[in-house]
């Protein structure tokens, strides 16, 4: 969804697709770090903290949790 939104904010540069771009990026991290981070380590524990101290979350080494 990112990359398609990137591209059309890139193809089409007006106010609703830049809107709608910071949206998503918004509602992404929402989504990873309040969710989907919360539940891993939840069900994970330690394994999963270890994991995300050396990966990243949407990209190698952009976003490892401390």
């Amino acid at each position: 969804m990112l990359v398609t939104a990137t591209g059309l904010t890139m193809t089409i540069p007006n106010v609703i697709s830049i809107i709608g771009l910071v949206a998503l990026i918004a509602a992404l991290e929402v989504q990873v770090r309040l969710v989907e981070e919360l539940y891993l380590l939840t069900a994970q524990g330690d394994s999963y903290r270890t994991y995300a101290h050396h990966v990243g979350r949407f990209a190698p080494g952009i976003g490892r949790i401390r």
